[in-house]
């Protein structure tokens, strides 16, 4: 039988930052493969632990989508890369082991958040196992280990561990702080499980799930079904995040997926080919590019607050500089949004945005939120999704927090909102340097909240005792 047990929220395993602290032995640093003989408990093969617990369960390799059928309750999905086609597949799974990615991938941040064990960058998973073979994986160590270890939930307890307990609203009253605390979703299934960590709301809720699932791409799913379905399938994708947390907030990014997610997509065959899509047509120069589509996302946007879901805000990502702010906005104003009454701001991923935040500031945003999965990336020059450089990622690099230092005191002398929603607001040390710098709120993985509930308290606290000592 196959088994899972997850570990108590502590943040992500490599600290949480995405920097792959505990890298050692692991695909980062081309280690990955055969680390000993395949006898019953031996490590078989490494990687990047991306989601902390341990699973255990038959190996299912999966190269295509089409093979998802056979992933069962339990089993151990084994995949090149993740998509979101595969969301439904990897919430029956036990555990995800990937060849490619790092901690900000695809996989990584589905898995943490359906609270299913996950080893990605292991280079060569697909190769060295085979489909039926019981492996062991730990989420927190990275390690894939050939056989099966039965748990006490086997042993005669027979109520298995819910990757929910954690997070049960019956748990201790989360700790008030000044500084808002609040959650990244991204599937709204999710949302009832995100709810219960007593977040201040949604600081990160991403639409490209809701959008790549309908398994086509926008165009294609308009012309096979109308406009209005395609609006009304987005409604219902955030109308169910914001019932639930009503009247807290829920912030909700545009869509943002590379093209290589979409080519893969029913319609996808005249997606540009991109060396690197991370770099590529995503983000608001898609949509920008696209402003056909890109008003459809609005409409549903205008939709939701026609009938009252006023905690809805709108968030674009990868701006640089105000002349997209511009844009968009008049984009929204088009389709009828009022901007002046609905709360709206922006992403700051790229250098080029955290040195224009004056200019932007000046356009009406009402916030800015750092996404440094991507400012880590284009700061560093470093492929987030590339585990032979994993380790070099590193979201507390002094490059890094100057230009979020920077984006933060302009943004209070402008009176606009501060926040950050990548996976280093995972992270307690981010955490204690952003609430030192005056940020207005961090967003967390659901997995990590309470960590982060009480690392802001507690300085908080201090910085209050400071101030009249």
């Amino acid at each position: 039988m196959a088994t899972s047990t997850c570990c108590s929220p502590a943040g992500v395993a490599d600290g949480g930052d995405g920097s792959g602290a505990d890298t050692s032995g692991s695909a980062a640093n081309g280690e990955a493969g055969a680390t000993g003989s395949e006898g019953d408990g031996d490590v078989i093969l490494t990687g990047l632990g991306a989601t902390p617990g341990s699973a255990s369960g038959e190996v299912r390799i999966v190269h295509k989508l089409d093979e998802l059928d056979k992933v069962e309750e339990g089993d151990i999905i084994v995949t090149e890369m993740t998509t979101p086609d595969m969301v439904p597949a990897m919430k029956r799974a036990a555990g995800i082991v990937t060849d490619e990615g790092g901690t900000t991938s695809h996989a990584a941040i589905v898995s943490r958040e359906l609270g299913v064990p996950a080893v990605v960058g292991c280079e060569t998973a697909t190769e060295q196992l085979h489909d039926g073979q019981l492996i062991t994986i730990d989420g927190e160590k990275g390690t894939i280990r050939a056989g099966g270890q039965r748990s006490t939930a086997d042993e005669g307890d027979e109520e298995e561990y819910d990757a929910v307990e954690a997070v049960r609203p019956d748990t201790p009253v989360k700790p008030m702080t000044a500084t808002e605390v609040k959650v990244n979703v991204s599937i709204p299934s999710a949302a009832e499980r995100a709810a219960a960590t007593g977040a201040d709301g949604v600081g990160l809720l991403r639409i490209e799930h809701m959008i790549l699932s309908l398994g086509k791409t926008p165009e294609r799913y308009i012309a096979d079904n109308s406009e209005g379905e395609y609006i009304e399938q987005i409604v219902e994708g955030v109308r169910g995040v914001a019932e639930e947390f009503y009247p807290r907030p829920v912030r909700v990014r545009t869509l943002d997926a590379p093209t290589d997610e979409f080519r893969q997509l029913e319609g996808g065959g005249d997606e540009p080919v991109e060396h690197n899509p991370m770099l590529g047509y995503r983000g608001i120069r898609r949509s920008l590019d696209r402003p056909d589509v890109f008003r459809h996302e609005l409409e549903a946007f205008r939709k939701l607050f026609d009938v009252g879901y006023d905690n809805v805000e709108i968030m674009f990502p990868l701006v640089n500089d105000a002349s997209d702010v511009r844009r968009a906005k008049r984009l929204m104003e088009e389709v009828g949004i009022d901007t002046d009454k609905r709360t709206w701001g922006v992403m700051i991923e790229t250098p080029a945005a955290a040195l224009s935040v004056e200019e932007m500031a000046g356009t009406g945003v009402d916030f800015v939120s750092f996404g440094t999965n991507d400012l880590v990336q284009y700061t560093l020059a470093i492929d987030r999704n590339n585990e032979r450089v994993a380790d070099q990622y590193d979201p507390l690099h002094p490059a890094v927090l100057d230009l979020i230092d920077h984006t933060i005191e302009v943004c209070r002398e402008h009176d606009v909102a501060t926040s950050i929603c990548g996976q280093a607001g995972s992270d307690p040390r981010m955490a204690t340097h952003l609430v030192e710098e005056g940020i207005t709120s961090i967003s967390a993985n659901i997995d990590a909240v309470r960590d982060v509930q009480h690392e802001v308290k507690r300085v908080e606290q201090r910085l209050l005792l400071d101030s009249v000592r």
